[in-house]
């Protein structure tokens, strides 16, 4: 029967994960940046970065910002994220960065109190009732002139390689039920996202972005690790059969050996909101 994952991360908070994690940051790294360069988050500013997780991201916007600035790094993992994020914080001499242990369904701000809210693959681990009246908080915390920018996947189910594998439909299908569990979330939720904002009150400007990367580069490894060390666990809690992981795993090993080979990740919606 599947997890109850109500209280945490949906892929938990494992040395692995962190790991993967870090490596996820690398590859969207180039992306993240032309992501912050939209938004205009300026020097002075105060941000908000929603499900900040080790911080990869928090480090950029303390940088953004510079010493008059100010980060609030919002995550409810206080064991192992948020410890990380600490130390990354304290190792590049940074002292705008303030942490905060939180669950993100219920976090709020006083109204008009920040700049700036960041966030990415955050509101698809929200019930989605709960992500929709998030981002009408997001966008009452902001100034007049403040900006939110939030991503989020749309189209999970497009996922493709090639050559093509048969299996990996149903490896997507099986992923998107996972994290919508039965707590109602959204992994698609980006495909809603600038209409949430919109009804916000905000002005929005979207771009959608796409991943590819080839087999036989550095980049490889963060599918591998999404599928190495989370599918395993899908089998376990009864959203994929061990039949169709053993074929798609042959498949992915013969493509991982391909040089032509190329992952087509999920797309994901880029939501740039302003307050007039």
């Amino acid at each position: 029967m599947p997890t109850d994952h109500a209280n945490h991360y949906r892929f938990g908070y494992s040395r692995d994960e962190m790991e993967r994690l870090e490596n996820q940051h690398r590859v969207w790294a180039e992306d993240n940046r032309r992501f912050l360069a939209r938004a205009c988050f300026g020097e002075g500013a105060t941000l908000v970065d929603l499900g900040c997780g080790p911080g990869y991201t928090t480090l950029d916007l303390a940088r953004a910002v510079g010493p008059q600035g100010r980060v609030i790094a919002v995550d409810r993992d206080g064991e192992r994220s948020l410890p990380l994020l600490k130390q990354r914080v304290e190792a590049a001499g940074f002292s705008n960065v303030e942490t905060r242990e939180a669950d993100l369904e219920v976090f709020d701000l006083p109204e008009g109190s920040v700049d700036g809210v960041y966030g990415r693959w955050v509101l698809m681990y929200l019930p989605e009732r709960a992500a929709e009246a998030l981002t009408g908080r997001v966008a009452r915390w902001l100034r007049p002139g403040g900006v939110c920018a939030l991503a989020e996947f749309c189209n999970y189910r497009d996922i493709h390689i090639h050559p093509p594998s048969a299996h990996l439909p149903m490896i997507a299908q099986a992923l998107m039920r996972a994290v919508a569990a039965d707590r109602g979330c959204n992994p698609e939720i980006g495909n809603v996202l600038p209409g949430l904002l919109q009804r916000a009150g905000l002005h929005v400007e979207l771009r959608v972005v796409t991943k590819a990367v080839r087999a036989t580069t550095p980049e490889w490894r963060w599918p591998d690790a999404v599928f190495r060390e989370h599918l395993p666990g899908l089998v376990d809690e009864g959203y994929l059969t061990r039949e169709v992981l053993d074929a798609f795993f042959a498949d992915w090993d013969e493509r991982s050996r391909e040089p032509d080979a190329v992952f087509f990740a999920s797309p994901v919606m880029e939501v740039v909101g302003r307050r007039s």
